[in-house]
């Protein structure tokens, strides 16, 4: 499986993982664009690193509905090109069709949650060059560790925020990208597949405003870092939980799908 994992290893990273890390970046980054040009020009103390992070959280269009497509570029759409050239029927035969698919689906949801923990880290380091972590009016406003955005351990220690953004960034683009190649077994059109985030972002913010769901226990709430239940280091904790649940359950019925498909020869139909 080793030799199967590093073939797929190799032809996830790409130019498109290149510009989806950077794309990640840029999605926070405009969440707050003028007021980050401003920073940048001023230098000044009251703007620091933890206000563009949070202010993205709050309700920021870019974080929340097109971030996640990001996390899908690199290889979701692998599957439809693979079925596109035909070269489906050759690569599971020879590696298995279960071994075919669970390789697969690993490699897109590692890859996936990789650029968006790799994008934040990236841009929180970047903005540490010109500003502080925090300003003095976040420090005096950090009073429980159960704070919204992570606000306590952002004020304490730092490098924990840094991990805590970059943990919950990765479980959430190992979801969407997981996500993206399911709906590859029934969409041949890589675009479609690619954008699905965005529309399956959008889908659940409605749903859950009509449910009139609180925003505190929002599954997709916790994981672009806004809401802590108890502390930061439950909330991860909770969060990786219910992520493992979720991953392992797509990449068992996408493993099943997928050989049932092969067995079928669904997969070997041209388009």
């Amino acid at each position: 499986m080793s030799r199967v994992f590093i073939n797929e290893w190799k032809r996830a990273i790409n130019t498109s993982t290149i510009l989806a890390v950077i794309g990640v970046m840029f999605c926070i980054c405009f969440d707050s664009w003028n007021d980050l040009v401003s920073a940048m020009q001023s230098g000044s103390p009251v703007w620091c690193v933890y206000y563009f992070i949070s202010n993205s959280a709050f309700g920021g269009m870019c974080r929340n509905y097109i971030l996640p497509v990001f996390a899908a570029l690199p290889f979701a759409a692998s599957l439809c090109e693979e079925r596109s050239s035909k070269a489906v029927a050759y690569i599971a035969s020879r590696e298995g069709m279960r071994r075919y698919g669970a390789v697969k689906y690993i490699v897109n949801i590692l890859i996936g949650g990789l650029v968006v923990a790799s994008g934040t880290v990236l841009l929180m380091l970047f903005l540490r060059i010109r500003l502080q972590m925090t300003s003095d009016y976040y420090e005096a406003s950090a009073e429980s560790a159960a704070d919204l955005f992570h606000k306590w351990l952002a004020v304490h220690y730092p490098v924990l925020y840094c991990v805590t953004e970059a943990a919950l960034g990765f479980m959430r683009g190992m979801l969407w990208a997981g996500a993206s190649l399911l709906v590859s077994l029934y969409i041949r059109d890589k675009f479609v597949i690619t954008m699905f985030p965005f529309l399956g972002s959008y889908v659940i913010v409605k749903a859950s405003q009509i449910a009139s769901l609180d925003a505190n226990w929002r599954f997709d709430q916790i994981l672009i870092g806004r809401t802590v239940i108890h502390n930061s280091g439950y909330t991860v904790m909770a969060a990786a939980f219910v992520s493992g649940i979720l991953v392992f359950l797509m990449g068992v019925y996408f493993t099943e799908r997928l050989a049932r498909g092969l067995r079928d020869g669904m997969f070997y139909e041209s388009k």
